[in-house]
């Protein structure tokens, strides 16, 4: 599985329901930053999540950046323990 970060301009509750659909084990930075796992392009999770595509959700703006498997920082115990789990 790849890891992406999913980055809103602003935050956005229908954007942060389609994260939580289509990717259950998402794992929230806060109102406009998200982490998921996914088998697809990056291209194929912004359209699932509403920023990108024919379905795009209204005033929805963002970027997914996939994630390459090196972190530095300072965060909650919880974000690296999310890194770690393997799906």
């Amino acid at each position: 599985m790849i890891i992406y970060a999913i980055v809103l301009t602003e935050a956005n509750a229908e954007v942060q329901q389609r994260i939580a659909r289509e990717f259950p084990k998402y794992y929230k930075l806060n109102e406009t930053s998200f982490l998921v796992r996914s088998d697809e392009i990056s291209e194929r999770v912004a359209v699932s999540v509403g920023i990108k595509g024919a379905d795009q959700v209204k005033d929805a703006t963002g970027v997914v950046f996939k994630l390459k498997g090196t972190y530095a920082g300072y965060a909650q115990n919880s974000l690296w323990e999310w890194l770690t789990i393997e799906d």
